[in-house]
């Protein structure tokens, strides 16, 4: 007798094929029928609804929510079995002493009330196995959090020294059966990272035939020159390249066809051999840090001096006229289009937007913003916001790309305590509800099994994660059971913390983790190892 017969469904398999019904029989961790099914422990009617693989989030930052959330409520709810995590360059591991600070203050802000017991990669991942998780993870080294290990804050001068730590703590990290190297250029300390710097990595990650992952230094008026090193840096290191959350922001000084040029350059690149692809995420709204605003000439000597030369009034008239990158719409006075995510200084204000902000605070919105960076100190790099940055047509052309996997550049959740606290918006609880419900039901801008191919197979297969991501026999069975014409999210920009309807059953590695819409509270999840 197998552990769970699913019957009666409409399978879709995850290829990309049409779908067809068929029953699904589950013995331990795999899948061992489709078709007809023997008699099992555990009857699963999924008549009129679909079976498909669990989704694979390809770019997410959940191991920054993880371990106060090891049950990944949010995200395992919407039907997620496996989340690729360690991007932008922020990474929990490996760590120094330098660096554990640093890594400690993040993982607070997020709802942890330990300190990080682990130093290595494989310490890491041995500790989140013996707490046990819901889902899936595999985890990229964060280049941000390697300069910080080599005691790089800012803007130093790069030695062999510093060099040899990073590239030994990458061995170590890629032994251990990490995925690869990301990068975050656009933050710090990465932003003052050189190409040569990222190279020298690269060839680490490339001698174990990793991934490059990358959050580019610009998306509007550079975003050529940051194409062209992204590209650069994959050919050198021969490395597989991944373009994180690939977009284009509405009236942020972008030149004429950004997007579609840019993406040009990558399609090129792969015709000739190199293997890229990217991926992009649901809303108009974007997950950011505040402090991504600000001038390389104020972050040089870390963001603890930031906080200590924000105090200064003339340093905030210079500021407002210097402030022109990354939410580049603030710089032209478009407040309305950012809301606080989450401060610990300003609990608050989380969900609010910067007039709605200034309001309360009676004063206007560059020192509301000034204000809630200065009292985060050094830890002000975790303070993040969101804002509007697409159109529906921009969404349209990204999420309908070949080339192009669906994630949610977000983080699982919880609906209450300390951590739905400083998570107070839709990406952590309806991401990709969104791109069932929205993209493909509303818009009909993919079939249903285009969307699933781009949120299954198609990641799985990008980060070599071996027998998942489709239906078929011998393979993990990571699956979800849904109802596609009912699937929605309640969650708003104003009562964010809503968990979807529809997801009737979640199976991660053969257990059955979410029945019923309903959490059983068990933990099968696996650390993903490199192999």
């Amino acid at each position: 007798m197998i552990d769970i017969a699913i019957r009666g469904g409409l399978v879709i398999d995850g290829t990309g094929a049409q779908r067809y019904q068929a029953d699904v029989g589950i013995l331990n961790d795999q899948i061992v029928e489709i078709g007809r099914v023997s008699a099992a422990n555990r009857e699963i009617d999924a008549t009129g609804l679909i079976v498909s693989p669990g989704f694979v989030d390809p770019h997410s930052h959940s191991d920054f929510t993880m371990h106060a959330n090891p049950l990944a409520q949010s995200t395992v709810r919407q039907g997620v079995t496996t989340e690729i995590v360690g991007n932008c360059g922020f990474s929990s591991a490996p760590i120094t002493p330098k660096s554990v600070k640093q890594i400690a203050g993040r993982l607070k802000g997020y709802g942890f009330e330990g300190d990080p017991a682990w130093r290595t990669m494989d310490e890491y991942f041995s500790h989140i196995e013996a707490d046990g998780v819901s889902a899936n993870f595999a985890f990229f080294i964060g280049h941000n959090s390697l300069r910080h290990a080599a005691g790089l804050d800012g803007d130093e001068t790069v030695t062999d020294e510093h060099l040899k730590i990073m590239s030994d703590l990458v061995a170590e990290s890629m032994e251990a059966g990490a995925l690869g190297l990301s990068t975050g250029l656009e933050f710090l300390p990465g932003k003052f990272a050189k190409t040569e710097e990222i190279e020298h990595l690269a060839k680490v990650v490339g001698k174990y035939g990793g991934v490059y992952t990358s959050h580019v230094r610009n998306r509007d008026s550079e975003i050529f020159s940051s194409m062209s090193e992204f590209l650069q840096i994959a050919k050198t290191g021969n490395v597989v390249a991944q373009l994180s959350h690939f977009n284009v922001r509405f009236d942020t000084n972008a030149p004429e066809n950004a997007w579609e040029r840019a993406v040009g350059m990558l399609v090129a690149e792969k015709d000739k051999g190199l293997d890229v692809a990217a991926d992009t995420t649901p809303f108009r709204f974007g997950l950011g840090g505040m402090s991504a605003i600000l001038p390389e000439w104020l972050l040089k000597d870390g963001y603890a001096n930031v906080a200590l030369a924000l105090k200064e009034s003339t340093v905030r008239d210079r500021l407002k006229s210097d402030c022109d990158r990354y939410w580049r719409y603030i710089h032209k006075g478009q407040w309305s289009r950012v809301r606080l995510q989450g401060s610990l200084h300003y609990p608050e204000f989380t969900g609010m937007s910067f007039p709605e902000i200034a309001k309360e605070m009676k004063q206007d919105e560059w020192d509301c913003y000034f204000d809630i960076l200065m009292a985060a100190g050094p830890d002000m790099d975790k303070v993040l916001m969101f804002g509007e940055n697409m159109t529906e047509a921009h969404l349209a052309e990204m999420i309908s790309h070949p080339d192009f996997s669906l994630g949610v550049d977000g983080y699982t959740s919880i609906d209450h305590g300390a951590l739905a606290d400083v998570t107070q918006s839709q990406f952590p609880y309806c991401g990709h509800i969104e791109f069932l419900a929205h993209h493909v039901r509303e818009k009909k801008t993919l079939t249903l099994e285009s969307a699933i191919h781009k949120m299954s197979s198609k990641p799985a297969q990008r980060f070599a994660l071996k027998t998942r991501g489709e239906i078929k026999e011998g393979w993990f069975a990571d699956m979800v059971i849904f109802d596609a014409d009912k699937v929605r999210s309640d969650s708003t920009l104003e009562n964010p913390c809503v968990y979807p309807v529809g997801i009737q059953q979640v199976i991660v590695n053969g257990t059955i983790v979410v029945d019923e819409s309903q959490h059983t509270l068990k933990r099968p999840g696996r650390v993903l190892r490199r192999k």
